[in-house]
């Protein structure tokens, strides 16, 4: 069965033959909005043609001529464009262009017998300069070449509470690739921090032990 895996500004759709890895559908509001503001220019155009300034109408023009195309672009990149493609049938990795690329060209090309292993890094070990911990936590599933080369598939990005089900995400994702190409898999873990490790110990009680003062001599005897 399919399995969706969210990503940061990703998704990663695993299936019995492929792993893709496309633009989440959030990203399509950015698109749409300039799609929206070039249209407006235009409507501005055609609707107050006689009514606004030429050096008005020229920007307008302007901006729908340089916002319309980007926005359509990034429509098609979103909707049909991929940044990653695992093929089960071609034994291939391949890394597809970005935003202006439409997601079509190849940029990087893996076969599976060049692959040496998948492995996961994340920055949770790390502590800020204070020496306190980071509010957020990030992982990289990467893919590693047999020349060692590194070349990223996607990066899951929680915040602190929410560490150890970003971690999870960025595992399976991993695990998938490593089970789909036939190599090993370095899977990350959470850090244990040193006040985790033992319960903290309770102070050790001080025991009071009475001392009896021996009674004072009577009056009229040595002491």
């Amino acid at each position: 069965m399919p399995e969706r895996i969210a990503l940061q500004r990703a998704v990663a759709n695993i299936g019995d033959a492929a792993i893709v890895v496309r633009p989440s559908r959030a990203q399509l509001t950015g698109a749409l909005a300039e799609l929206a503001i070039a249209g407006g220019a235009l409507l501005l155009i055609v609707v107050l043609f006689d009514r606004l300034p030429l050096l008005l109408l020229v920007a307008l023009l302007l901006l729908a001529v340089v916002v319309g195309p980007v926005g359509m672009l990034g429509v098609v990149y979103n909707v049909a464009g991929t940044s990653f493609l695992l093929d089960r049938a071609k034994r291939s990795a391949r890394w597809q262009e970005g935003f202006l690329g439409m997601g079509i060209g190849t940029t990087e090309y893996v076969p599976f017998d060049r692959i040496a292993r998948v492995e996961v890094r994340g920055d949770a070990a790390e502590r800020l300069a204070s020496g306190e911990r980071q509010d957020v936590a990030q992982w990289t599933v990467q893919l590693v070449r047999d020349d060692a080369r590194e070349l990223p598939i996607g990066t899951v990005i929680a915040p602190g509470a929410l560490a150890a089900e970003g971690l999870d995400r960025a595992n399976r994702l991993a695990d998938a690739v490593a089970t789909m190409t036939g190599v090993i898999a370095q899977l990350a873990a959470l850090p244990v921090q040193a006040d985790e490790r033992a319960p903290a110990q309770a102070a050790p009680r001080r025991r009071r032990r009475r001392v009896e003062r021996a009674a004072p001599p009577p009056p009229g005897e040595d002491s």
